[in-house]
């Protein structure tokens, strides 16, 4: 079971194999890994390391930053909203 789980990066595995194998799920997760505990076949829980929330996080907020600036650049054509302007609204908020 340990061998199967270094070769992959995002795995399931059952809630009795993850008690057995808690140390080296722990080291998995460390390293960037998704796993998904399951019980009687249905996923019960996912583990996964605080970087990667935070990393996730982070893309959907830029995500939602551009979207917010093509519909302002949208409505607003004559003068289209820069990653300056928003930088600089940003900031302004800070002081």
């Amino acid at each position: 079971m340990a061998m199967a789980m270094r070769a992959m990066s995002n795995f399931s595995i059952g809630s009795f194999q993850a008690k057995t194998y808690f140390a080296e799920l722990l080291r998995r997760v460390g390293g960037g890994a998704i796993v998904t505990i399951t019980k009687n076949g249905h996923a019960v829980a996912i583990m996964q390391s605080p970087r990667r929330i935070q990393a996730t996080e982070a893309q959907k907020a830029w995500k939602n930053m551009m979207s917010l600036s093509r519909q302002i650049s949208a409505q607003n054509s004559a003068s289209p909203v820069t990653f300056a302007d928003l930088e600089e609204w940003k900031n302004d908020g800070r002081r």
